[in-house]
């Protein structure tokens, strides 16, 4: 018997839950345009993005069980809030370690708020409309990071880096009176959170990062104990499920994870680099340079869907393989375009190629990684993958940075564009085992 859904309107759940989502793809759009306006060194500017990084992928195995602790209208509110607040610190902040604190403030609230609504949406849409919702939200997704190249780059041109942090403030309030208006109560379950794994998490992985970007090895290895710790605690089942590490036993579901970790770790750190190059050394202005980005999402907009559609009639670790190598070729394209010194525009060659290869790995490794997951395992291995992603991201960050930091932007740009296409190549030769 299908289980009713409360009398509240799905869609303007949606709406609301949407708009927060929409607010950090923006974000994600913004700060590579806007990272190289920064008045501090690479190094220390790329920190901002790891650190945001950090403090949302830590802490989200276990924020996602506050929304069935407390409410996840309540904690999605919670979460949002403090990220707004960030946003205004993040613009009125008087020094750099306050920038910091601004921006490791962000990845919290956006590590509370977002897994409330992948929990929110299957309880307010019929099953026979959850499709239709998802699809929303992933078109949502696109536009979002549509905009926020080229809104970051024309706010940052004509008003300063503090007014895009200050523009996203205003977004972030619209978010919260929408979710404040439209989100529904509903009844609240049980869950327990242990502060443990979550502290040797964001312990671990802050140091170790700290450690790669910055070339300090004491930080590094101790960061290294600790996640050695965390991980003998899952081993132990002290975590009570914060790792599952017996999903990674599952051929399928390892191999996967590391594909969408190499996603991570390229679309995070990829634009840096391109970013830095296209101001510091083409010439181009942040208005330009966050158009050039545009022809990514506009292909993964189009083919996103048709993605879809194959993954569900071909072998889906063969389409991940494809398109992988697509987005290889895009950036050996971009390594060979910096060496040439080629001309800012011819840069949307190789953004039509990461949006082109994009589209066909995100959907078709999802599919492939999770369909083999027995149902009682679905929650803990989404976590998982998500984890994955973002741990791939934060590590993209800190190693990109260190190389681009390593010297001047001419002659640091391409090796660092090197690291995601080496992790393009890892994703490729691990997408063609999913399908055997």
């Amino acid at each position: 018997m299908p289980r009713l859904k409360p009398a509240v309107n799905p869609w303007n759940t949606l709406a609301a839950l949407a708009a927060g989502y929409f607010l950090v793809l923006i974000d994600q759009g913004f700060m590579p345009v806007i990272t190289p306006l920064l008045p501090y060194d690479v190094g220390g500017a790329v920190w901002l993005t790891t650190v945001y990084l950090l403090c949302t992928v830590a802490p989200m195995p276990a924020t996602g069980r506050l929304g069935d602790a407390f409410g996840q209208r309540r904690i999605f509110l919670i979460g949002l809030a403090i990220y707004v607040a960030a946003l205004v610190f993040a613009g009125a902040s008087w020094s750099f370690p306050s920038l910091v604190a601004a921006r490791g403030l962000q990845g919290l609230g956006a590590a509370v708020f977002l897994p409330q609504a992948f929990g929110l949406i299957p309880r307010v849409f019929a099953a026979d409309t959850q499709g239709r919702a998802f699809a929303v939200w992933g078109v949502i997704g696109s536009v979002a990071s549509l905009i926020g190249p080229v809104a970051g780059g024309a706010v940052a041109e004509t008003a300063g880096w503090r007014a895009a942090f200050f523009a996203q403030a205003g977004l972030g309030a619209v978010a919260l009176v929408a979710g404040l208006a439209a989100l529904p109560r509903l009844p609240r379950g049980s869950s327990r959170i242990d502060v443990l794994p979550v502290l040797l998490s964001l312990a671990g992985l802050g140091l170790a990062v700290y450690g790669i970007q910055f070339g300090s090895w004491l930080p590094l290895v101790a960061g290294a104990a600790l996640l050695a710790a965390l991980v003998a605690t899952a081993r132990n089942g002290g975590d009570h499920g914060f790792l599952p590490l017996e999903l990674m036993r599952q051929r399928t579901f390892a191999l996967g994870a590391l594909g969408v970790a190499a996603m991570g770790f390229t679309v995070a750190s990829m634009f840096i680099p391109m970013m830095y190059w296209l101001q510091a050394v083409a010439g181009a202005s942040p208005t330009a340079s966050g158009a050039i980005s545009a022809p990514m999402s506009v292909f993964a907009l189009v083919l996103t869907p048709v993605a879809g559609y194959l993954t569900d009639r071909r072998d889906p670790g063969r389409l991940c393989a494809a398109g992988f190598a697509v987005c290889a070729a895009g950036l050996a394209l971009a390594v060979a375009l910096v060496h040439a010194g080629a001309g800012a525009w011819w840069f949307t060659a190789v953004t039509s190629l990461l949006g082109i290869g994009g589209a066909f790995v995100w959907a078709p490794n999802a599919a492939v990684t999770m369909g083999g997951i027995a149902e009682r395992d679905t929650g803990a291995a989404s976590g998982l993958y998500n984890t994955a992603r973002q741990v791939g991201s934060v590590l993209g960050v800190a190693l990109v940075g260190k190389v681009l930091a390593s010297g001047g932007i001419e002659a640091t740009a391409a090796p660092s564009l090197t690291l995601p296409l080496a992790a393009m190549v890892v994703g490729a030769v691990s997408s063609l085992w999913l399908g055997r």
